[in-house]
C-alpha cells in the first residue's frame, strides 16, 4: 500500500457580519414560528381532548389536564430558548469569529512524502465565502 485517506476534523467558524445575522436570524425565526404554530395546534387539541373527558365525566380530567399542561410548557419553553439564541446572534459584534459547525474531511498520505497531515483544521467563512483554511495544532 502506498497511500491512505486518512480522516481529519474539521471546525467550521464564521465571521459575523450582517448577512450572517440576517442568514442565521431567519433561520431561527422559521422554527419560532413553526413551534407558535405546534403550540396553537396542541391548544387545540388539547382543549378538544379536555372537553370530550368532561363530557363523559372521565373522573381524572385534571389529571391529564396537567399533564396536557406540562406539555405545552415544554413547547413555550423550547420557543423562548429559540428566542434567547436569536437575540444572543442579533447582539454578536460585526466582524468576531464565532464556531457554527463542525464536520470531517478526508486527506491522502503517501509514502515517501513528508508527512504534513494534520488531525484538525478549520474553515473561516464570511457570507458563506471560504476566507481560510488553517491548520489546528492538537
Amino acid at each position: 500500500m502506498n497511500s491512505i485517506q486518512m480522516l481529519g476534523k474539521l471546525v467550521i467558524k464564521q465571521v459575523v457580519t450582517d448577512g450572517y445575522k440576517e442568514k442565521a436570524g431567519g433561520q431561527f425565526r422559521v422554527e419560532i414560528e413553526k413551534i407558535e404554530q405546534d403550540i396553537k395546534a396542541y391548544e387545540e387539541s388539547m382543549n378538544k381532548a379536555i372537553t370530550k373527558l368532561t363530557l363523559q365525566g372521565e373522573p381524572n380530567v385534571e389529571m391529564y389536564r396537567r399533564q396536557f399542561m406540562a406539555e405545552k410548557d415544554k413547547l413555550v419553553s423550547y420557543k423562548d430558548q429559540l428566542k434567547v439564541s436569536l437575540q444572543a446572534i442579533m447582539d454578536l459584534p460585526n466582524g468576531e469569529i464565532i464556531e457554527t459547525g463542525e464536520g470531517n474531511f478526508l486527506q491522502q498520505v503517501t509514502v515517501g512524502e513528508p508527512f504534513t497531515a494534520s488531525v484538525s483544521c478549520e474553515i473561516i467563512l464570511k457570507d458563506d465565502i471560504v476566507m481560510a483554511i488553517n491548520r489546528q495544532e492538537a
